[in-house]
């Protein structure tokens, strides 16, 4: 272990150096045959930075010694509790990287990088955790991405320690983004007018203009039966009544530049943004046939059941 934690220091000490050397002063992107920046190909975050930071690390921006021993206690965790070689297999052993900066959150306002729920929401959130530790009678009860019905790149996007490619095409009326994860497709439509309000979806509605070089977009319409988005220790929520904003740049021949804030006065005292890179990826993508896979769905009904009949018997007055 102690091999591999001296391991994972020098890599992230040494990744950001060559990272920065290469970040070029000024970057004019190409081009498709309509005139706007060509975002496309297949880009993936490759991180173990999380959501909100630590409320131990005051700051943003990590010095390559902080950054090394966040993905060195990362991994020890890991290390620890983890009894299944199929999870969390990626290896990926660095912060995230944005323009060359070492980042301790994905979260940049507030300050603190944390979510600044409202008293609603931290009611929520917490129902929601319960919900993931507790509740295993039936698959309803189960969150949207373990029933494959959620993916990763829908808006805002997240990033968890896997590698999760993103191919995008483009034309002139759309932008579209294939996420090799769960409902993967998503359709921006460029210039576009919003539905009716009665028009919902998971995804939501998303409506995109470019600003210069820089993709704008705006998701309404929104469905929330399931307000909890996983992939950090508290989850991102969402309403009926969220608005998310996204701006894709592409700041350099291999990093696409991700920035998004969610506005929702119920769940958030204020809107709150993050921001994170992608880097260009010269593999394809591959279909991700999460219904005809999924196993984990009834073993995990199956195995939350047997631990609360095995409650039921040592507390037999429950």
């Amino acid at each position: 272990m102690y091999v591999r934690l001296a391991v994972i220091v020098l890599v992230a000490i040494a990744t950001p150096a060559s990272v920065v050397a290469q970040q070029p002063e000024a970057y004019a992107p190409p081009r498709t045959e309509h005139g706007h920046p060509d975002f496309q190909g297949v880009w993936s975050p490759e991180f173990i930075t999380s959501l909100e930071r630590r409320v131990d690390v005051p700051n943003l921006v990590a010095t390559p010694e902080q950054a090394a021993a966040i993905v060195a206690d990362f991994w020890t965790r890991w290390a620890d509790i983890n009894q299944d070689p199929d999870v969390f297999n990626h290896d990926i052993r660095q912060v995230a990287i944005v323009k060359g900066e070492l980042r301790t959150s994905v979260i940049v306002e507030p300050e603190d990088g944390r979510l600044p729920f409202t008293q609603a929401g931290l009611d929520l959130a917490a129902w929601a955790g319960t919900r993931q530790r507790q509740m295993f009678d039936h698959a309803g009860q189960r969150p949207l991405v373990e029933r494959c019905m959620e993916s990763y790149g829908d808006p805002p996007m997240r990033s968890i320690p896997y590698f999760i490619p993103r191919q995008i095409f483009q034309n002139g009326d759309h932008f579209v983004m294939l996420t090799e994860d769960p409902t993967g497709l998503r359709i921006i439509r460029l210039g576009a007018e919003p539905p009716p309000d009665s028009v919902r979806s998971t995804q939501g509605y998303s409506i995109g203009l470019w600003e210069g070089d820089t993709l704008a977009v705006q998701t309404t319409n929104l469905r929330a039966e399931d307000p909890a988005r996983f992939g950090s220790a508290r989850p991102l929520l969402i309403s009926p009544d969220t608005k998310i904003e996204e701006r894709f740049t592409r700041v350099s021949e291999t990093e696409l530049f991700y920035r998004y804030t969610v506005e929702d006065d119920g769940l958030y005292t204020q809107p709150w943004s993050g921001e994170f890179s992608m880097v260009l990826w010269d593999d394809p993508i591959y279909e991700y046939a999460c219904h005809e896979g999924n196993y984990s769905m009834p073993n995990a009904l199956r195995g939350g059941q047997a631990d609360a009949a095995r409650l039921a018997e040592a507390e037999p007055g429950r």
